[in-house]
């Protein structure tokens, strides 16, 4: 796709995805991460979050983005749950899904970030991308978490 910006020359947008699905023993919790290589240059300009959880299954999970190799669910959080990314600098792309969506009847998470017109968040060729996330089993039975995030940049 083309977009043509108000202020300066058209530019081709570009899409990529970090895809990650876990399963996670009951009663249990994790933080992991996926790493993304992307080889060329990215200005990313919105991000298509998505995290579900297997079947439905009762959880606290969540994912955010950073250039850093450095998974901070496992600074934030002692214990389950409680946990938030608030004013953690390096960090961007939060999204989350807590344990009271399922009494809602919401079973996924699908949310479209786009940047303030004008911005983008830069990756040059030869950094890394993470997706750190962090999920949270509350049942007795094994579930699988899938996070991913479509990078959307030029």
């Amino acid at each position: 796709m083309i977009v043509e910006f108000r202020y300066g020359p058209k530019k081709k947008l570009g899409s990529i995805t970090i895809n990650s699905l876990v399963e996670i023993a009951p009663s249990e919790t994790k933080r992991w991460s996926e790493r993304l290589d992307p080889g060329e240059n990215l200005h990313i300009v919105a991000l298509e979050h998505f995290i579900g959880v297997g079947k439905g299954g009762w959880s606290d999970n969540g994912h955010i983005l950073s250039k850093s190799e450095i998974n901070p669910w496992i600074e934030w959080v002692e214990n389950p749950t409680g946990m938030e990314p608030t004013g953690t600098k390096g960090y961007f792309g939060y999204c989350g899904r807590d344990y009271y969506t399922e009494v809602g009847g919401i079973t996924d998470v699908n949310t479209y970030e786009a940047f303030p017109t004008g911005y983008n968040f830069p990756v040059v060729e030869g950094e890394a991308l993470y997706m750190h996330c962090y999920g949270a089993n509350f049942t007795d039975r094994p579930v699988a978490f899938h996070h991913a995030v479509r990078v959307i940049y030029w």
